[in-house]
C-alpha cells in the first residue's frame, strides 16, 4: 500500500505568514520604540535635576569668583595665570557637570535611536496600528 498523498497549503498560506511576520515586526518596533521613548524621558528629568544640582554647585565652590577675576583684574590674573587655572580646575564641581554632560549623552542616543525606530517602521511601511 502506498500512500503518496501530499497535502498542499492554502493558497493564501504564504500572505498570512508574511502579515504575522510584519505584525511581529510592528510589535517589537513599538517595544523598542517605547523603550527608546522611556529612556529619553528619564535622561532629560535627570538632566534638568543635574542642571540645577550642577548650578548649585557652582555657586557654593567658588569657581564663579574665580572666573570673574579674570574681569575685574585682568593684569593680575594673566600674571598669576598658571595658579588661577589650578584653582579654578580645583574648586570646579567635576561630579555635577559629569553628571550633565552624561545625561545629555544618554538623551542624545536615546532620541537618535527613536528616530530610528520610527524610520524603520516607515521604510518597511508599517503602522501603529
Amino acid at each position: 500500500m502506498k500512500n503518496d498523498y501530499r497535502p498542499t497549503p492554502s493558497p493564501d498560506l504564504g500572505e498570512k505568514i508574511l502579515a504575522r511576520i510584519a505584525a511581529r515586526e510592528r510589535n517589537i518596533l513599538r517595544v523598542k520604540i517605547a523603550c527608546f521613548g522611556a529612556a529619553f524621558a528619564g535622561s532629560a528629568a535627570l538632566v534638568l535635576f543635574g542642571l540645577s544640582s550642577f548650578g548649585a554647585e557652582l555657586a557654593r565652590s567658588g569657581s564663579s569668583q574665580f572666573f570673574a577675576l579674570f574681569f575685574s583684574d585682568f593684569s593680575s590674573a594673566m600674571a598669576n595665570l598658571p595658579d588661577l587655572v589650578f584653582s579654578i580646575a580645583e574648586s570646579f564641581p567635576v561630579f555635577s557637570a559629569a553628571f550633565v554632560f552624561g545625561g545629555i549623552a544618554f538623551a542624545v542616543w536615546s532620541g537618535a535611536e527613536i528616530v530610528d525606530e520610527v524610520g524603520q517602521m516607515n521604510r518597511k511601511k508599517l503602522s501603529f496600528k
